[in-house]
């Protein structure tokens, strides 16, 4: 049996699985609304900035009545080196990637909003060797992130600007989720962590030369110039480069990131106090390093920059007590269990030991005739061999793969965003009858006591879940109005109590310290 089947049929060691929204895929189908504008904004694709449309997919819960009016957001970035798909001599790149609309629909399907947004694209990799061509690759790749990261958080304020008027989508504005694959990771972490001016102006993001239009490079100065292309958040700037009147006035602040296969441009950017995040990384990815090491253009193999990975990124995160909400919350499912014997300790990494080990993106995959007809409709007439190219990279590309990798995304990533963000995952803690069940102390240290209001409603079984919805303790045949549970090792986290009666249940929520 191949690795990726072993990967993505982990859950089916961790037990069944109950359906719980956020969690499990709860609705059966998804309602999707196509080429919704967010913003605008000058792209330089062509070189000359142009004013554009930036568009996003908006996926939400659909084939059923959704009981929530404010639901949680989840923003999804698109890889493809910063140039359209067939350009960059890659099939993919696009928020219709397979893998983006398969991960957007699996997320809506569990509950969550989801807008697959496109960015302003712009960078040019393919100029080789030192000198004025290293600095147009470095220097073209800052901007490209840079822009990007205006483009998510024009993204976010929009739908914080719609929830404070219409809220037609939905959202509830304090649950907010970016992530990116490729180099959409590269702009979810960038969001997550570059907030100072100091932190553009380190030496590597300085050029060495003065290079003309349409770059625009000065010596000694860095890359990102805040009064042409504007601030971090998409403010300000040359009003010939920079559109700055994308939902102004509104916060775009999000409390979780998740990484897929990207990086970050430098680890003194990540600080304590950034959001909660997670990675995956392939680790022996050949061109965006697990660990600290230098980017490389896929196509023609030159050095971009020296960039940290996810090993590097989740390390400096655990440490710096980023992610101390879901470190410490006692997770034992499989997946878990599987990247603790990668990971080294970092809590929120999930290294995929793949073989052959050189693999890229194998969460992805692609048709060989569509590439084909795709690069000959954008004016690229090697198509055969941006397809020979990219199974090259991807060994044995196939859906059935791809799908087994985004399982395991899936597994390990939800349960994180559920405990950190405090999601309600579906089970109601309403009264179902006239049972008045009370359950204490919340928290609870050593022994949680659970007691009746009516000593003639007796107890018939006591069900403690964790918070993937796994069993961790079930006790049966009780028949008393109180009960007490001792601890007896359950690690600390959020639980559900299930409480039983004849013709009953009550659920109550409990943390253990």
């Amino acid at each position: 049996m191949k690795k990726y089947f072993l990967i993505g049929l982990l859950a089916i060691a961790a037990g069944k699985i109950s359906a719980q929204r956020f969690l499990s895929e709860v609705f059966p189908a998804v309602i999707k609304t196509s080429n919704v504008t967010y913003a605008s904004n000058f792209s330089v694709l062509t070189g000359t900035p142009t004013l554009t449309a930036l568009t996003m997919d908006v996926y939400e819960p659909g084939g059923a009545p959704d009981p929530l009016l404010h639901r949680p957001l989840i923003i999804l970035m698109h890889p493809g080196s910063f140039l359209p798909t067939y350009i960059n001599m890659s099939p993919t790149g696009s928020r219709t990637d397979s893998a983006i609309v398969e991960m957007s629909t699996r997320f809506a399907k569990r509950g969550y909003v989801v807008a697959a947004m496109s960015y302003r694209l712009g960078n040019n990799p393919f100029v080789s060797g030192g000198g004025i061509n290293l600095d147009i690759r470095k220097g073209t790749f800052i901007q490209a992130i840079y822009r990007a990261m205006q483009d998510a958080k024009s993204c976010v304020r929009f739908f914080r600007e719609d929830e404070a008027a219409a809220n037609a989508y939905k959202i509830d504005s304090n649950k907010v989720i970016l992530g990116g694959t490729g180099s959409g990771g590269f702009v979810a972490l960038a969001y997550a962590t570059l907030n100072n001016f100091a932190e553009i102006a380190i030496p590597k993001l300085i050029s060495a030369n003065t290079i003309g239009p349409p770059y625009n490079f000065t010596a000694n100065q860095p890359y990102i110039n805040i009064a042409q292309q504007g601030d971090f958040d998409g403010y300000g700037g040359s009003a010939t480069v920079n559109f700055p009147n994308n939902s102004p006035g509104h916060n775009n602040s999000v409390q979780f990131v998740f990484n897929i296969g990207g990086a970050l441009c430098d680890n003194s950017w990540l600080a304590a106090g950034d959001v909660p995040m997670v990675g995956f990384h392939v680790i022996g990815d050949p061109y965006t390093p697990y660990t600290n090491g230098m980017e490389l253009v896929p196509s023609t193999g030159d050095t971009i920059m020296q960039v940290s990975g996810s090993y590097d990124v989740l390390h400096i995160a655990d440490i710096s007590g980023n992610n101390n909400c879901f470190v410490n919350a006692g997770f034992s499912d499989a997946y878990t269990q599987h990247a603790n014997t990668l990971n080294n300790g970092n809590d929120g990494l999930f290294p995929f030991a793949t073989i052959p080990s050189a693999q890229v993106a194998p969460w992805e995959w692609y048709d060989s005739l569509a590439t084909v007809a795709g690069a000959q409709a954008a004016g690229v007439l090697n198509g055969g061999m941006i397809y020979h190219d990219a199974v090259l990279d991807n060994p044995g590309m196939s859906k059935v793969k791809a799908l087994a990798y985004i399982d395991t995304i899936m597994g390990y990533l939800n349960p994180r965003i559920v405990y950190c963000l405090n999601l309600s995952v579906g089970i109601s803690e309403n009264e179902p009858s006239n049972q008045q069940v009370t359950v204490y102390p919340n928290p609870a240290e050593s022994a949680i006591f659970i007691k009746t209001q009516n000593e003639n409603d007796l107890i018939s079984f006591i069900s403690i879940n964790d918070i993937t919805g796994k069993s961790v303790r079930r006790i049966e045949n009780i028949q008393r109005a109180f009960y007490k549970i001792d601890r007896k090792g359950l690690l600390p986290g959020i639980y559900f109590v299930k409480v039983g009666f004849e013709k009953s249940t009550v659920v109550r929520k409990i943390i253990l310290n």
